[in-house]
């Protein structure tokens, strides 16, 4: 029970395969570093990048909860206060208050949209909306890289890159010249020849929105318009020369890559623009003399400057809007409460990191060692990790809601207790063992 067979196998395999190569397959590379290298690594991560890491993650978790409050504060204030009024000029509204209403979206004033000059849809697609989307892609081969590091007695580590391809829908232009391994099998096989260039031709992948829009009576900025869904097909006055039309897509093989079985350098575009089956649109915001602008709550203890604004499809009522931005906001909260304290458990975790790095460094039994002392590190960093974002959280909260805040400082004041009791008695421990020891010694 001292370490484990497999420790022994290792350790064997290693003086085994000294002075041997390793045999590797033609798509794969394999890269050292030493022990010394591993430790100086860590050295420097743990004092100098982990500190920052846990400062950050601090920032981050008291940003969040002070956020947090804040959008809550906005969000009950704007429920009580928003008037809800209709697509014709309201005669009781007046600038400054914030404002709600579904309304159908004018085409009046909206630009006309095409694909970049010298495209082949430039002088066949003319669409006026709110905005539009473009997806084109070429048929590409592709590099795939995966590593798999083991580590070799010594402490220093052995790590095998497998390169592999293969041909796949691609929205951007795909370097094969930077390839690893294309002298592998696996690449003549999937692939065997060079991507083209992007042709000046084929658009490019990308949304493009208009400054402003009418709905009902009001205007609408460009926060607003870029919240307008671009989702419905959108076709051109008719196919450029050598595309074809399918299932609101265009298709061409203008730019295959002659000799290509996996028909490498085929084309497809697709276009997507606003519902027009379906005009209307729900609005959130403050009334600026007949524009729309996003609603500034009022300044309250530790916030101020939180804004309200919003824009969905269809009609919404008061209650669903209001019921789901809060819960958005709870999501986001939730969400960048497990990211710090995951920032934090990986920032304590890396400040243990050279131990394991040394341990590594034992013959023969190193690597099992390593293994122990970094998951042994691992577990034993989560709780401080949990307190210090409970201490971070709470704090914000004692200052912005006592109530909530002083429950959570109990929390980390008891886990702070209870570790230092834990690590007084481990203490005292050893020194009942120590003096038990010495006792008998003398008794002999």
């Amino acid at each position: 029970h001292l370490f484990p067979l497999r420790s022994f196998v290792s350790c064997l395999s290693d003086f085994a395969a000294m002075g041997n190569g390793i045999s590797l397959a033609d798509n794969q590379d394999v890269e050292y570093q030493s022990g010394a290298s591993r430790w100086c690594n860590s050295i420097i991560v743990a004092i100098c990048i982990a500190p920052l890491l846990l400062v950050g993650s601090a920032i981050l978790l008291g940003w969040n909860e002070q956020r947090a409050v804040c959008d809550a504060n906005a969000i009950s204030e704007g429920r009580g206060k928003v008037v809800q009024v209709g697509c014709s000029v309201p005669s009781t509204i007046d600038a400054g208050d914030l404002v709600m209403f579904s309304c159908p979206l004018e085409k009046t004033g909206l630009p006309s949209f095409t694909t970049a000059s010298g495209t082949d849809f430039t002088s066949v697609l003319n669409y006026v909306g709110t905005g539009l989307r473009t997806k084109a892609e070429m048929f590409q081969c592709v590099e795939h890289e995966s590593s798999e590091t083991q580590k070799k007695s010594g402490g220093g580590t052995e790590t095998i890159k497998t390169y592999t391809y293969s041909t796949e829908w691609v929205d951007h232009y795909a370097d094969s010249s930077a390839f690893k391994k294309k002298s592998s099998s696996n690449w003549m096989t999937n692939c065997g020849v060079e991507n083209p260039s992007w042709p000046p031709g084929l658009p490019t992948t990308g949304a493009h929105y208009a400054p402003k829009a009418i709905v009902g009576v009001f205007t609408i900025g460009q926060g607003y318009v870029n919240q307008v869904p671009l989702q419905t097909p959108v076709l051109a006055s008719r196919p450029p020369a050598s595309w074809t039309l399918a299932s609101d897509q265009y298709t061409t093989s203008k730019w295959q890559v002659a000799g290509s079985s996996k028909g490498i350098g085929r084309a497809r575009v697709s276009f997507a623009g606003n519902d027009w089956a379906n005009p209307v649109l729900t609005v959130l915001g403050e009334n600026s003399a007949g524009e729309i602008v996003p609603w500034t709550a009022s300044a309250t203890w530790l916030c101020s400057g939180s804004t309200l604004s919003d824009l969905r499809s269809g009609i919404v009522s008061k209650d669903d809007l209001f019921n789901t931005k809060a819960k958005e906001s709870a999501t986001s909260t939730w969400i960048l409460r497990v990211i710090g304290f995951l920032l934090a458990w990986f920032a304590l975790s890396r400040i243990a990191a050279p131990l394991g790095v040394v341990a590594d460094c034992i013959p023969c039994i190193g690597p099992w060692l390593g293994d122990q002392v970094e998951a042994i590190a691992c577990c034993m960093s989560c709780f401080p990790a949990c307190a210090c974002s409970l201490g971070v959280i709470g704090v914000v909260w004692v200052a912005m809601r006592p109530m909530v805040g002083i429950p959570l400082i109990a929390i980390f004041l008891c886990t702070c207790c209870g570790g230092i009791f834990f690590k007084l008695r481990s203490n005292q421990q050893r020194q009942s063992g120590n003096f038990g020891y010495q006792a008998r010694s003398s008794f002999v």
